[in-house]
């Protein structure tokens, strides 16, 4: 699954411009193409030493609690 820097927002609970600044901590972390637009849920969840579904959780606890 490609996440979006909306996505990037509610995992950090942050701003657009904090968002997109992790989004390069990771594609530089993990050595990933600089032109990469997006990044794995995969990259995700290597870049914070969590497993997939754990990342999935997060975001869609966020995402419940913004609109419940």
């Amino acid at each position: 699954m490609e996440l979006t820097v909306k996505d990037l927002q509610i995992f950090y609970n942050c701003s657009k411009p904090t968002a997109l600044h992790r989004k390069q901590e990771i594609i530089s972390a993990l050595e990933l193409p600089k032109n990469k637009k997006r990044i794995l849920l995969l990259h995700l969840a290597k870049y914070e030493g969590l497993t997939v579904d754990e990342c999935k959780q997060v975001i869609k606890l966020y995402k419940v609690a913004k609109t419940g």
